[in-house]
């Protein structure tokens, strides 16, 4: 019923709506208990940034096996992804420059590490844990401050390389009132899936589509 919900709320056939789960569930080491709150987070995330379901899945499954790594709550990956979404960053290269970006902050080499050895500044705590996705952006941007424009793009650009500085400054940038507004939303995202998928429905659309998804249903039983 989850995964028939979300085909319906993001208006996609069944069976791309049951890949997106079962490959993102996968990834981030999701537990089959967990996944209405997943997909709840998920739809909340969704309506609540410049996003859709399918291409914040399809985020996901680039970045899930950084963020079950690092043991990040959904929550936290969902904000975050909403921020580059907000900043035009979606679908797989949104999950591929959060993936970068994490990677290059906790196992930073080259010129990221550098550039954090600089600034002098860990993602970790005294015991070796990582601080968490939350704390490590604010430090982060503390760090930042202060500095000239131009030192600030350069550590940027030296921590996330060229490809993904545009992400790295979404999410610096993103840390203000929005940050705020965007996680007390997904913070509150209990039922939000019916609530998109009936939504959704409402109309003459939604009762062709939902016809057509139990048929796709029936034929995935037989």
């Amino acid at each position: 019923m989850p995964v028939l919900r979300l085909s319906e709320a993001g208006q996609m056939d069944l069976a791309r709506a049951s890949d997106l789960v079962t490959d993102s569930m996968s990834a981030m080491g999701i537990e089959i208990k967990d996944l209405p709150h997943y997909l709840d987070v998920v739809a909340q995330a969704a309506r609540s940034s410049n996003t859709n379901i399918d291409q914040l899945m399809e985020a996901y499954l680039g970045v899930g096996g950084v963020l079950r790594g690092l043991n990040i709550p959904i929550e936290e990956s969902a904000v975050a992804l909403g921020m580059l979404a907000n900043a035009g960053i979606k679908g797989s290269e949104g999950g591929k420059s959060l993936s970068s970006i994490l990677t290059n902050l906790t196992a930073p080499t080259g010129r990221a590490q550098k550039a954090l050895e600089e600034l002098g500044f860990t993602a970790f705590d005294t015991e070796g844990n990582f601080k968490g996705m939350d704390k490590t952006l604010f430090e982060l941007k503390g760090k930042l401050e202060g500095l000239t424009q131009e030192e600030k793009n350069n550590y940027l650009s030296m921590i996330a390389g060229k490809e993904h500085v545009k992400g790295l400054n979404a999410l610096i940038n993103g840390l203000d009132d929005s940050y705020d507004k965007l996680t007390d939303s997904i913070g509150d995202a209990d039922g939000a899936l019916n609530d998109m998928a009936d939504t959704m429905l409402d109309n003459n659309k939604g009762s062709i589509a939902e016809l057509k998804s139990e048929l796709e249903e029936l034929g995935l039983k037989i």
